[in-house]
């Protein structure tokens, strides 16, 4: 049974409801009998709920108009149960409070009611801020009480514990050693416990129905203790009557308190916190009391978001996000250049020409000076010692060809095997920025309308077309992009080729033939055309993967404009 006493500025009255624990782990509690308004009917009531508690098979109504006769002759189907009778008692006289009466202790029983006795005592007394009164009568052997033991187990150090002794009434005067044993007890001899122990004397059946106040109980017990031996004789009179033991246990109880306020104030702190968080994520109130004017204020501030965070001028983990991977698409870019080494042969390749081949290293095989010439005299029909003889054609008779280049099918195969690896980086980098800009739009449509759930799915469908229409308007973009890197081999931009090339060309050379100039070396005319292969070809990389990811813009601009 569960009694909580509360203050009130209304006259006493008393509740009793039934706490059915149910499969499902859930406590409720429902309300049984009417509101108790005259103290001398609560025993009834409380009878009444521990017999409809007892046989849960029987209706609760059952036993609301059963006797007090009728109740104590009548079976209950179960001994004990984890379902609560809770006693709830309001008066102005009253300190809050709440305290459990738990069954006794019992050994001899079957083993599933030991257990369920055992386990709800265990969990009464766990809590720190709880008081245990471990009750033992005067007539049992105190080496025989186990609620001792687990109390001395929740509470070792003894803080909580009271002990009460009840049944004083019940040893006769020739048990002079019980009699004896137990007025150690109280004096602290045997069994100490840092808080003592108190003894009461209730009144037995025949004298709660010949009184009925309760001064005329403590006064009948005083008088007891008062003229028993050997508790007449104990000198610590504080120790005797329930008085007493109110007062007593009223200071422990203040003490309990202000020891356990700093953890109360804590986790009170903690549940509001909780609280406070849970109150966030309410949905915020609405401007405006018009549905179409909510649901356009709605919409343009979630297009003003997104394109606030396309910018950059907010919420800038979108463009973070993508430009962390633009750099992973212009490294796959640059790893993608051809790997010449301007050496008689790939084996004898010393150091690098590359002054970036540490931090990227070309992702392809190394492509050395007899493999260059190889590829050179495919495209001529005589010795490669010949080449030198055709010279550099008018500016007239050139087509899509760059500027000092020839032949132009071996520079153009080069080129062409760089370029056409630009593909796969490209798509990849386009569906990671992709995926990354629809999920950051999901994120913004569940913050403007994730508080209408409809409307969010409505607005999700028509954002997720048009990114769908922008994603392959995009898509077309970009292969046409990557068509145009592959043919023709062309370039507006032929100042920047030109320096490029005679940049790399010296640094070619420089690589290989330190002993002499490049006019001599302009003689020896099969290494120098393949230098200028070489060259020609590394300095159209510089230009052609300089080109930025112009289909992200395309993406984002499109989306924004949408939203305009």
């Amino acid at each position: 049974m569960e009694c909580s006493m509360s203050t009130t500025d209304k006259a006493w009255s008393c509740r009793i409801s039934l706490r059915i624990v149910t499969g499902d782990g859930q406590y409720p509690t429902t309300q049984f009998g009417p509101l108790i308004t005259d103290r001398k009917d609560v025993e009834i009531w409380i009878r009444r709920a521990q017999a409809a508690i007892l046989n849960p098979n029987v209706a609760e109504t059952e036993f609301l108009t059963k006797t007090e006769k009728e109740l104590k002759k009548s079976s209950n189907a179960l001994q004990f149960s984890k379902n609560v009778v809770c006693v709830h008692v309001s008066d102005p006289d009253l300190t809050d409070l709440s305290f459990v009466d738990l069954p006794g202790l019992i050994q001899n029983s079957n083993d599933d009611d030991i257990t369920l006795i055992k386990d709800l005592v265990v969990d009464a007394i766990s809590g720190s801020n709880t008081l245990i009164l471990v009750t033992i009568p005067m007539s049992d052997d105190m080496q025989n009480q186990a609620a001792v033991r687990l109390a001395r187990d929740a509470d070792p150090a003894g803080e909580r514990t009271i002990g009460v002794l009840t049944k004083p009434d019940g040893l006769s005067d020739g048990a002079t050693g019980h009699l004896q044993s137990w007025k150690d007890v109280i004096e602290g001899k045997l069994h100490p416990l840092k808080h003592g122990y108190y003894c009461v004397r209730l009144p037995n059946d025949a004298e709660r129905s010949r009184y009925k106040f309760r001064n005329d109980f403590q006064r009948f017990a005083a008088q007891f203790f008062e003229t028993t031996t050997p508790w007449n004789t104990i000198a610590d009179r504080s120790r005797f009557g329930v008085p007493n033991f109110v007062a007593s246990i009223s200071g422990l109880l203040v003490q309990l308190i202000e020891k356990n306020l700093p953890e109360l104030r804590r986790r009170v702190e903690q549940l509001l916190a909780e609280c406070v968080e849970e109150l966030k994520g309410l949905p915020t109130a609405l401007t405006t009391n018009d549905a179409s004017t909510e649901v356009f204020l709605r919409i343009t501030q979630f297009c003003q978001d997104f394109r606030s965070t396309v910018f950059g001028e907010q919420k800038r983990t979108l463009v973070q996000d993508n430009r962390r991977r633009y750099n992973l698409f212009k490294e796959d870019i640059y790893r993608s250049r051809p790997n010449f080494a301007p050496y008689l042969n790939s084996h004898h390749y010393l150091r690098p020409s590359d002054p970036e081949a540490d931090r990227f290293p070309a992702s392809g095989p190394v492509i050395d000076l007899p493999q260059v010439k190889q590829a050179i005299a495919l495209y001529v029909n005589m010795s490669s010692s010949s080449i030198v003889f055709i010279e550099i054609p008018c500016f007239r008779s050139r087509g899509w060809e760059l500027p000092t280049h020839l032949p132009f099918d071996a520079t153009k195969d080069y080129i062409l095997g760089f370029t056409r690896l630009w593909n796969q980086p490209a798509v990849s980098c386009f569906q990671d920025v992709f995926a990354t800009t629809s999920e950051f739009i999901k994120t913004l449509m569940a913050q403007h309308f994730g508080q209408f759930r409809s409307l969010e799915k409505h607005v999700a469908f028509v954002v997720q077309a048009e990114l769908n229409r922008c994603k392959t308007e995009t898509t077309d973009a970009l292969t046409k992009m990557l068509e145009l890197e592959s043919i023709p081999v062309f370039t507006q931009n032929n100042e920047f080729l030109l320096s490029e090339r005679v940049r790399w060309l010296q640094l070619y050379y420089n690589s290989q033939f330190q002993h002499k100039t490049l006019h001599e070396l302009y003689r020896n005319n099969d290494d120098y055309d393949a230098l200028s292969v070489m060259a020609d070809v590394r300095a159209y990389f510089q230009v052609a993967h300089k080109v930025s990811a112009l289909w992200d813009t395309m993406l984002l601009h499109k989306l924004t404009s949408c939203s305009e």
